[in-house]
């Protein structure tokens, strides 16, 4: 099911989380279905539900798990319709010549349906109890829809935003015992996937204008600057002034965007701090507030901040500021 448009990712926390919950997918998805199961050679790609499903095999269907409480998103389960007919069987108990039968007409009748339901509930409720302990945020997965999906009604089964976005997708070869193998998929939005350990996860070799570490409580916030720059400059996100302390001591960082109000340290004693720093105070910092007020604005400037981002802000704008304070470092930097 790969397809020519997909890229192949570097390694990171998501995908060593993912694969490390196999085992005890195939653990338990084996007691549902009576069946040896095993996932094998995980491989984690860059691509486009729109993409991926449409160079893949005509029909499919598509479980989406709801990710809840800190992170908000959906995980998607996806496996070919013959594989979801062939694992609704099983979990029917019918016997091997019945499942093949079944899988072979591509018809997956209502009770077969309601069976493979409850196989997805269950890998929802596998991937849920496995990632809950890993995750540095609270999170819970529940199973909100399982659907057929071809290309006659992708674009009612799944959101414009949903299909085009950027996205995570983990391919594993999937065996059960006496049957063909097939593929096993899931699939998380980018931006939600590098939430999970605060990472970015990036093409192998990408070459990339610099690095930018955007520090701002509002977890949408971040989320929208990671999708305005993400294509161009490798940006590193936290909610937490002292994690960004941390990151800027363990990471090339060429410019910081930084909130003013945040709990526990504001962003102007955070600014402060970094140009009190040896290390770090040739690194510009652009103050972001939705408070343009005169005080806030000189205050900034005193702190050591470089510019003054009025939220919300347009990717051109953004992209303006960032280029030109960065150019203005480096002339800097060039001249001492």
């Amino acid at each position: 099911m790969e397809n020519n448009s997909s890229k192949k990712i570097s390694s990171s926390k998501l995908e060593e989380t993912l694969v490390s919950a196999f085992p005890r997918i195939c653990t338990d998805c084996g007691k549902v279905t009576n069946k040896q199961f095993f996932l094998t050679n995980p491989v984690l790609h860059s691509t486009t539900l729109d993409s991926f499903l449409k160079n893949a095999v005509p029909n499919h269907v598509i479980a989406k798990f709801a990710i809840e409480e800190f992170y908000d998103g959906e995980i998607y389960f996806i496996l070919t319709l013959k594989e979801a007919i062939t694992i609704g069987s099983l979990v029917l108990t019918l016997d091997d010549a019945a499942v093949r039968e079944n899988a072979s007409k591509g018809i997956l009748e209502c009770d077969c349906l309601d069976a493979f339901k409850e196989f997805t509930n269950q890998v929802c409720g596998m991937l849920d109890n496995e990632l809950r302990p890993k995750l540095p945020k609270p999170i819970h997965l529940k199973l909100t829809s399982t659907t057929l999906i071809n290309k006659e009604n992708i674009n009612t089964v799944l959101s414009e935003e949903a299909l085009h976005e950027e996205c995570l997708t983990l391919t594993a070869t999937m065996r059960i015992l006496g049957f063909d193998d097939a593929q096993f998929v899931l699939s998380i939005s980018k931006l939600i996937g590098e939430e999970f350990f605060s990472e970015v996860i990036e093409e192998a070799d990408k070459d990339f204008k610099g690095t930018i570490l955007a520090v701002d409580d509002s977890n949408t916030d971040l989320r929208i600057i990671r999708k305005l720059l993400g294509n161009e400059y490798r940006v590193m996100v936290t909610s937490t002034p002292n994690d960004a302390l941390s990151l800027l001591r363990k990471n090339h960082i060429d410019l910081v965007l930084m909130d003013i109000y945040m709990p526990v340290m504001d962003g102007l004693t955070l600014c402060e701090r970094i140009k009190r720093n040896a290390m770090s105070h040739n690194i510009p910092i652009i103050i972001c507030s939705s408070s343009p007020t005169q005080d806030n604005v000189k205050h900034a400037v005193r702190a050591g901040a470089v510019d003054f981002l009025v939220k919300p802000f347009t990717r051109q704008k953004l992209i303006e500021k960032i280029s030109k304070h960065l150019t203005n470092n480096q002339l800097f930097v060039t001249k001492d």
